[in-house]
């Protein structure tokens, strides 16, 4: 058995998840905050940083359905009957 694997897996805070994944760090914690399927946080004794585990971390965005956003520029043309086009 190697250390790596007495230690558990690697834990990463919210910027450190953010940079592997090409977002920002706002959205990881919007995330982390909306999604009760996002991995719950592991606080160290006497840290308040809440970091999370690798391995779930990959797992959750391998299987995250992402959706895309509402268009609301076409909201505001439609209540305006297209008056403008």
């Amino acid at each position: 058995m190697t250390n790596r694997e007495k230690e558990g897996p690697r834990l990463l805070t919210i910027p450190e998840i953010a940079a592997d994944r090409g977002v920002s760090r706002q959205l990881i914690h919007r995330i982390a905050k909306s999604d009760p399927e996002f991995p719950p946080p592991v606080l160290a004794p006497g840290s308040t940083r809440a970091k999370y585990p690798e391995d779930k971390v990959a797992e959750y965005f391998a299987n995250r359905v992402v959706r895309p956003g509402r268009r609301t520029d076409l909201e505001e043309k439609q209540r305006r009957g297209d008056r403008d086009e």
